[in-house]
């Protein structure tokens, strides 16, 4: 009885026609270009934004007319890349800049509180 209950259970079924398989549309190589070319330009617009701040000084004129007037030559806050250039450009200001820096920053050998006359008398 089980059986003949199941069987007609089923007969109320009708099978559907099978629909055609959708197959993905692959992805063409213009558009894989197009991808990389955004991706590309995407990271190097994010380099550029981290570096802007260290390029800022290189754009500045009057920072660059200031080390070269001698009077200048106390601006401490020039990049390497305004060193660079100062130093392939003019190489006498360079030199002079990197003697009146290291005059500044490093301990100074003359005098009565010279780190030679610290060091000799321990």
């Amino acid at each position: 009885m089980d059986d003949e209950n199941l069987e007609r259970y089923l007969g109320e079924f009708r099978p559907r026609p099978v629909r055609p398989l959708e197959i993905p549309r692959r992805i063409e190589t213009a558009q894989l270009w197009l991808v990389a070319a955004a991706a590309t330009i995407f990271v190097g617009g994010v380099a550029l934004w981290y570096l802007l701040p260290e390029t800022r000084g290189t754009m500045d004129a009057p920072a660059m007319q200031q080390v070269r007037s001698g009077t200048g030559l106390r601006q401490s806050n020039l990049n390497a890349i305004a060193l660079t250039r100062l130093a392939l450009e003019d190489e006498a200001h360079f030199e002079a800049f990197l003697v009146d820096k290291s005059r500044r920053v490093l301990p100074s050998f003359q005098g009565e509180n010279s780190a030679l006359r610290v060091l000799t008398k321990e």
